[in-house]
This record gives C-alpha cells, structure tokens and sequence, in this order.
C-alpha cells in the first residue's frame, strides 16, 4: 500500500472495503429517475447531510457525466445545478428542470465566466468530479473555491485515489500515481488555510468513502 501523500492523516477510513465499491456495480452505480450516478451510497447519505446542512441555493459541479447526480440535487432539495463536462456523456439527458450544462474545459476562463454569471452571488456549494489529476484539480480549486458561501461545503471527489497502488488508482486516472491526485490538490490549496476547515463529523459517517480528506467547508 503506498504511504499517504498529503501532510494531514486519514481519518479511520478503510482502504480497502473503499475499493471494493469500485469493483462492483452497486458499490458505484446508482440512480435517480433512470440516469446513472456515479457514486457511493456512503457518499450520497453525506451529501445529503451536506446540503440539508448548508442549504446552498446554487451548487456548481464539475464533471457531469449522466447527469444522475445534477438531478438528484435539483429534485431532491430544489437547488440550482450548474454542472460542467468538457463533452456530453452519451445518455445523458438533453435537459432537466434546475439543472444548467455548461460545456467545455472546467478551468478555462470562458467556462469561468459563465459559472460565476449563473451564480451570481448566490448561496453556493461546490462538487469537483472532474480529472482528478493533482494539477487539473489545483486549477479547479483556484477557480471554484471563491464561489463557496462562508458556512457551506467544498467537496473535492475520488480523493481515494491517492491512497491506492499505482494500478488501482490508474482507474481514477491514468497519471496518477506519477502526477498526484485529489489529495495532493487539497494538500496545497485548501489544507492549512485559514480559510476553509475540514469536515471530519462528514468524514466519519462511514468507513466507506470514494472522497477521505475531500469534505471541507468555508469558514464564516
């Protein structure tokens, strides 16, 4: 097992049963209203968590993929979903009631523009599931970090990544263990600051997580 990468340790989070819901399609996979989530139902009880906690108005996410998870924000507490890809997954739907698609690179100034503009200055969460390569992750943090309300939450995704040999976390990408991943972003951009806390009561809810040292939140 390869050494923790980041200088803040892990919670009591298990490695391995972690793992294994990526290997089955359960432990992955979920839905709401027939489109595909990719997430864990560990992840998705702290999600809910989350947003009944903070009550954002606006949540912006990167990496829309299905558009499962836009859905299941917008009907399940009425927020507005704005949720970026740099295509559009095959299968997903054209369209869905408080959901926008923005299309294109999530950290480039257009795509910025355009996020920040549907904000506008609204309560806002932000959900990062895009490339989950350290450095395309930093860009993201930079970029979406100042659109968090004081007092809600900055998720960063797929931190497992970072905790898994080589060949385990070239599933969550492909440069991985050469670049870095969620949690080496989170290490030099959000850890430490005073600006931003770690959410470890989220954390703690299980031991399963897609996202260990990725739940933080603004501070008022």
């Amino acid at each position: 097992m390869k050494r923790f990468p980041v200088p803040f340790p892990p919670t009591d989070i298990d490695i391995e049963a972690s793992w294994q819901t990526l290997e089955t399609e359960a432990g992955h996979y979920q839905e709401h209203a027939g489109i595909g989530i990719w997430k864990s139902p560990d992840d998705l009880a702290r999600y809910r968590v989350v947003v009944e906690r903070d009550r954002p108005e606006v949540v912006v996410e990167t990496g829309t993929r299905w558009g499962g998870f836009a859905a299941w924000l917008a009907d399940e507490f009425g927020v507005e979903v704005v949720t970026v890809d740099i295509e559009q997954t095959p299968g997903r739907p054209p369209e869905w009631p408080g959901v926008t698609y923005v299309t294109g690179d999530s950290t480039s100034s257009r795509v910025a523009r355009e996020v920040r503009r549907l904000v506008a200055h609204r309560r806002c969460m932000v959900t990062l599931d895009a490339d989950h390569h350290a450095p395309s992750v930093e860009r993201e943090i930079a970029t979406y970090g100042p659109l968090v309300t004081r007092g809600c939450a900055l998720v960063v995704e797929d931190g497992l990544a970072d905790l898994l040999p080589p060949e385990r976390a070239r599933r969550l990408g492909g440069q991985i263990p050469e670049r870095g991943g969620p949690l080496r972003a989170v290490a030099t951009t959000v850890a430490g600051r005073r600006e931003w806390y770690r959410d470890l009561p989220i954390e703690n809810m299980s031991s399963v997580s897609h996202s260990p040292g990725g739940w933080w939140v603004r501070a008022e």
